[in-house]
C-alpha cells in the first residue's frame, strides 16, 4: 500500500500554563472525502497528519516510505510547506508532492519556481485530490481531464486544466469519521481548537479578498452535518471553534444552528467562545444571533461593523458597497442597549486612499459612537484576489514589500520564518504616509480603545469641537516634537517597524520582561509602553488640555475620572468624588444620546470581582485574555451625594 501525510501546519499559541493549535480541518476533510472511494482504501495507508511546526529535520525523520504527501497552504505556512516538501523530496525522490490552498497561485509559477513540487490543486482541493489518488493508481496516467489542477507534462512543460466551479457539499465530515481521534489521543495536554464550516461561497468580488472568487453563490453543507460536529466538539472539550463561513447570518437556519450552539453549551461547558465572520445583507438577523450569543457568554469578539474603507473613491477601486453612517448609528445605538458589543474593521493601503482620507475614516467611525474597537488590518496582496493580478496592480500603481510574519502571543518558530505581501503604496498614498497611516492606528487603538485617553478625546470632541483625528495627530505630533516625551518611544518602535517592513528589513515585535516573556501586537505597544508611566503621561496632556482652553478644575476631574475607569493593577477597592456627573454624561454619548455635563456630585466605587495585582497579570488578563481586550473597568458604581 501507499503511504499518505497531509500536512497543515498551524502556530502553536502559548499562554500562561496552556498551549493550542487548531486541528488540520481542511486536509482533514480532503482524507475523508478521498477515502469514502474503495479504492483509495485499498490503495493508500494514512499515516498521520503533521498539524504543528515540526521540525522539519525531524518530521521528514518520523516518515515512513512516504508516496504522496499533500500540503495545505495558507500565508501562515507556506514557507514552512516549502521548506518541508524539499526535504522530503530529498530523502524520498519518488515521493509524489502536492500542495494546494489559498497560498497557492492561480498559474503555474509554483512548479516553474520549486522543482519539488509535483501537482498544484486550485480553489477546493476536494474532488481535484480524490481524483489524483485515483489516478496515481493506474498504469497509464493522464492527467487532463481533471479539473483545477496543474501538473508536470514532462521536464520542461507544465500544463493548467480547465478551471470548475463545484457545487457539491455533502462531503463526509472529518470530525464525525474520526479523523482527529489519534491527536486527541496524542496530545491530551494541548488545546486543540476547531474550524466549523457551515457554507461556502461569498456573494462579493471585493479586490482585496479570494473569496469569492470560487464561487459567488453561497451553498450550504447540510444542517444535520453541522448540528453533528457541534455535538462532536462540544463532546471533546474544544473550547474555541473558529466560523469558516464568509456570511454566517445569510440565511435563516443559522438561527437554528446557534441555538444549538447555545444548548450544548450550557450542557457540557463547550464551547467556551466562538468567532464568526457576520454577513452584511441582514442586520436583524446578525442582530438576534448576536444577542444571544452575547448573553451566554460565547461570543468571542462581539459583532462586526465593517467598512474596510469610508472613502467613496477607495470604495468603487475594490469593489464593496457600506451601510451608510446613518445605519451604522442606528445599528450601533441597537447593540448598545441590548448590551453587545462590537467592533469595526478598516484595511490600511487600499487604492484611492490618503492619509487624510484614512484617518477621517476612522474619525467618521468614532463620531458615529464605534469608542469600543477600531480593527485596522494591513491590506495584504493575496495571490489568488484580483487585486494581486497584474493589470489591477499596474491600473493603481500598487506597491508591495515582503515581509516576514510574526504572529504575536505564539511560540516562536527560529527554523521557518512565513512570508507575507502587504501593500505599501499606491498612485493615491506614498509609502511614509503608509507608514504614517499605521503609527496613526496603533496609537489610535492604544490610547482610545484600550482607554488611556478615551474619555479625555470625546470630551475634548464634544465640548471643543475637534475631529477625533486630529485629536490623535495632535498627540503623535507632540511626541515627534518632544524627545523626552512618555509616548515618544513609543512613536519610535512603530515608526522604525513600519519603515523597515516597508524596506523589507528584518522586523520583530515587541517584548518587555515586566509585562511576561511574550511578544505584542504593534496595537497595544503604545498602551503598555504608556500605561507603566501612566501619571507622566497625563501631565503632558494636561498642559495640552489648557492650551486648548479646558479649564484647570475642569482638567483635574476630567483626568481623575479617565484614571478612576481603567482597570489598572495594585488599584481596586476605593471610591472617588466628583463635582460634575462624568458618568452620566459619557453613557449619554456612548449610549448615543448626548446629554450636557451637569454640575451634580457623584460618587464612583471601584470593586473588580477579578483583579490583577501585578504589570505581568494585568498585561495577560487585561490586554490579552481580557474580555473583548478592553482595559476598562467593569466593577464601578456610581452614587449622587
Amino acid at each position: 500500500m501507499r503511504n499518505l501525510y497531509l500536512v497543515q501546519a498551524s502556530n502553536t499559541y502559548v499562554g500562561r500554563g496552556f498551549k493550542a493549535a487548531y486541528l488540520p480541518y481542511a486536509v482533514a476533510l480532503l482524507a475523508a472525502c478521498a477515502f469514502e472511494d474503495e479504492k483509495i482504501k485499498n490503495e493508500y495507508c494514512f499515516k498521520r497528519f503533521i498539524f504543528t511546526r515540526e521540525i522539519t529535520d525531524e518530521a521528514v525523520q518520523s516518515l515512513e516510505n512516504p508516496a504522496v504527501i499533500g500540503f495545505s497552504n495558507y500565508i501562515w505556512n507556506t514557507q514552512y510547506n516549502l521548506v518541508l516538501a524539499e526535504k522530503v523530496k530529498k530523502a524520498y525522490p519518488d515521493c509524489i508532492i502536492i500542495f494546494g490552498g489559498h497560498n497557492v497561485p492561480p498559474d503555474n509559477s509554483f512548479l516553474e519556481k520549486y522543482p519539488f513540487i509535483d501537482y498544484l490543486v486550485h480553489g477546493e482541493g476536494e474532488e481535484a485530490f480524490k481524483a489524483l489518488l485515483l489516478e496515481f493508481c493506474k498504469d497509464e496516467k493522464d492527467f487532463s481531464s481533471i479539473s483545477n489542477i496543474s501538473y508536470r507534462v514532462n521536464a520542461t512543460e507544465n500544463k493548467k486544466t480547465e478551471t470548475e466551479i463545484l457545487c457539491r457539499l455533502d462531503y463526509p465530515s472529518p470530525y464525525l469519521n474520526g479523523w482527529f481521534d489519534s491527536i486527541f489521543e496524542e496530545n491530551p495536554d494541548m488545546q486543540l481548537d476547531a474550524i466549523i464550516e457551515t457554507s461556502r461561497g461569498c456573494p462579493r468580488r471585493c479586490a482585496y479578498c479570494d473569496w469569492g472568487c470560487n464561487s459567488s453563490k453561497i451553498r450550504f453543507f447540510p444542517t444535520e452535518r453541522v448540528l453533528a460536529e457541534i455535538d462532536w466538539m462540544s463532546e471533546h472539550g474544544v473550547k474555541f471553534i473558529w466560523g469558516a463561513d464568509s456570511n454566517f447570518g445569510a440565511a435563516e437556519r443559522d438561527l437554528e444552528i446557534v441555538d444549538y450552539l447555545i444548548e450544548k453549551r450550557e450542557k457540557t461547558g463547550y464551547p467556551e467562545r466562538l468567532r464568526i465572520n457576520y454577513a452584511m445583507n441582514n442586520p436583524q438577523r446578525v442582530f438576534e444571533i448576536s444577542t444571544k450569543l452575547e448573553k451566554y457568554g460565547l461570543s468571542k469578539e462581539g459583532a462586526t461593523l465593517s467598512f474596510q474603507s469610508l472613502d467613496p473613491t477607495v470604495l468603487e477601486n475594490i469593489g464593496r458597497k457600506n451601510m451608510s453612517m446613518e445605519k451604522f448609528s442606528e445599528l450601533l445605538k441597537l447593540y448598545t442597549e441590548a448590551g453587545i458589543t462590537t467592533y469595526s474593521e478598516i484595511i490600511a493601503g487600499l487604492p484611492g486612499e490618503t492619509y487624510e482620507s484614512f484617518c477621517r475614516g476612522i474619525g467618521k467611525l468614532l463620531e458615529a459612537g464605534q469608542h469600543r474597537l477600531i480593527t485596522v488590518y494591513n491590506c495584504e496582496l493575496l495571490p489568488n484576489s484580483p487585486m494581486a493580478q497584474p493589470e489591477y496592480m499596474k491600473k493603481h500603481g500598487i506597491r508591495t514589500a515582503e515581509i516576514d510574519v510574526l504572529l504575536a502571543h505564539s511560540a516562536v518558530d527560529e527554523e521557518v520564518r512565513e512570508k507575507t505581501i502587504y501593500v505599501i503604496g499606491s498612485n493615491s498614498l506614498s509609502t511614509e504616509d503608509w507608514i504614517a497611516c499605521n503609527v496613526f492606528t496603533c496609537m489610535e487603538e492604544s490610547l482610545h480603545h484600550h482607554g488611556i485617553l478615551k474619555y479625555i478625546a470625546i470630551y475634548l470632541h464634544y465640548e471643543k469641537g475637534l475631529s477625533y483625528e486630529d485629536i490623535y495627530n495632535m498627540v503623535i505630533r507632540y511626541a515627534k516634537k518632544n524627545p523626552d516625551s512618555v509616548l515618544r518611544p513609543a512613536y519610535d518602535y512603530l515608526y522604525s517597524y513600519y519603515k523597515a517592513i516597508s524596506q523589507e528589513k528584518p522586523i520583530e515585535l515587541w517584548s518587555h520582561p515586566v509585562f511576561g516573556d511574550v511578544t505584542w501586537q504593534t496595537k497595544k505597544v503604545a498602551h503598555l509602553m504608556t500605561i507603566i508611566r501612566l501619571d507622566e503621561f497625563y501631565w503632558e496632556i494636561k498642559k495640552s488640555m489648557r492650551y486648548l482652553g479646558v479649564e484647570d478644575d475642569m482638567i483635574e476631574e476630567l483626568i481623575k475620572f479617565q484614571k478612576t475607569m481603567l482597570k489598572l493593577p495594585f488599584k481596586n477597592h476605593f471610591a472617588s468624588e466628583f463635582n460634575y456627573d462624568w458618568d452620566g454624561y459619557f453613557n449619554s454619548i456612548l449610549s448615543g444620546t448626548y446629554k450636557p455635563l451637569e454640575n451634580r456630585k457623584i460618587r464612583i466605587r471601584v470593586d473588580n470581582e477579578k483583579h490583577q495585582t501585578n504589570w505581568k497579570d494585568y498585561a495577560l488578563e487585561a490586554v490579552w485574555f481580557g474580555v473583548n481586550g478592553i482595559t476598562i473597568n467593569p466593577g464601578i458604581k456610581t452614587e449622587y451625594i
